[in-house]
């Protein structure tokens, strides 16, 4: 399983005057998890190739255009346990004919686990993050088979003031969804085929009052990723795709797709991908770690950044700017990432930063 999958860890050595630092960028944010199974075998989350950006502008909530509808038309259902459900069930339903469910067992300890009919099993290793007002439901996600059907089941942990939520298929399909509480945490769950896509999802209180609603962005062939919510009426973020290179000592072995837009900001390196929402303009450093690279933002002053191994050759590495903000990344084996060394600098050619990768 790819390191990605895991929560990352926010490292930053120095912080630029004027500039929010990255830790605290991740800590307004939330690093989403996405996991695709099928029986025992996992396979990682794909992105198509961004091939040119491109700016989007989306109206307020308030306005929101329906769902634009998919080609053909599955019956997808999603049911609360019933009063003599098993222990643990989370929700149940239907996706075409084939039948599926989820449970949780032991959510509160290291041993967590969700499981269910035709979507195999997620291990949360105790690391369960609570809702907030502002994100109604932290939601998670994995994939499986549905009888002959491939699947997306997200789920997620829910905010106390949330009595329900509704989801909106692609395909015009609305789903309602109900709260249920399993060892002292109020869970929520769904289903649908990977054929389509999750247009939104709005929580709402027990007046029927909405809180807020959360558009994820759904790579092709991958699940949903959930990030900003927006409260009633909120004006949406612009939609906009950008690629920034992998920087190697001998050449660029990939490139970073960048996704912006009213789910935050999510980043793509091969099959590989999370989410997360930062401020504008965090300082230089690094923040995402894999095995084989690290990916990070850099201040607007940045124009690149100097990357040493402790046994290896310097490498140049440029800040790429996508929408408002610079981002870089590095391949650098992760053996060497907690000796390598940063120099940030100015387009002048001043350093301006500097830190470790981890």
């Amino acid at each position: 399983m790819s390191d990605l999958h895991d929560r990352l860890h926010s490292a930053l050595a120095t912080v630029e005057p004027g500039h929010a630092p990255v830790d605290a960028a991740m800590r307004a944010g939330t690093t989403i998890r996405r996991r695709r199974r099928a029986g025992l075998v996992t396979a990682t989350v794909g992105v198509a190739a961004v091939v040119a950006a491109a700016v989007v502008g989306v109206p307020a909530l308030a306005h929101r255009a329906a769902p634009a509808p998919a080609t053909s038309h599955l019956r997808v259902t999603v049911n609360p346990p019933g009063p003599h459900a098993a222990p643990g069930l989370i929700a149940s339903g239907l996706i075409g004919r084939s039948r599926w469910n989820l449970s949780v067992a032991s959510p509160k300890t290291k041993n967590c686990m969700f499981s269910g009919a035709g979507v195999s099993w997620y291990s949360c290793n105790g690391s369960i993050a609570p809702a907030t007002a502002a994100q109604p439901i932290n939601f998670e996600g994995m994939g499986g088979t549905a009888g002959s059907t491939p699947d997306d089941v997200s789920f997620g942990v829910v905010w106390a003031g949330l009595a329900s939520a509704r989801v909106t298929l692609s395909d015009g399909t609305v789903l309602t969804l109900r709260p249920t509480e399993i060892d002292g945490l109020r869970f929520v769950a769904f289903a649908a085929p990977s054929s389509l896509t999750v247009a939104s999802v709005t929580a709402y209180e027990a007046d029927g009052g909405e809180i807020a609603t959360a558009i994820p962005y759904q790579p092709p062939g991958g699940l949903p990723n959930f990030g900003s919510w927006q409260k009633p009426g909120q004006p949406l973020p612009a939609r906009l795709n950008g690629t920034f290179p992998v920087t190697a000592a001998t050449a660029q072995p990939s490139q970073v797709g960048v996704h912006l837009g009213p789910w935050g900001t999510c980043l793509y390196v091969g099959g590989d991908g999370y989410c997360y929402i930062p401020p504008w303009s965090p300082a230089t450093g690094p923040f995402g770690f894999a095995a084989t690279y690290v990916v990070g933002t850099a201040a607007n002053s940045v124009s690149y950044l100097i990357v040493t191994p402790k046994d290896g050759a310097a490498i140049r590495v440029p800040a790429v700017t996508v929408g408002q903000q610079k981002f870089w990344a590095v391949a650098v084996a992760r053996p060497a990432q907690s000796t390598a060394h940063w120099t940030a600098y100015n387009a002048a050619g001043h350093p301006v930063a500097s830190g470790t990768l981890t």
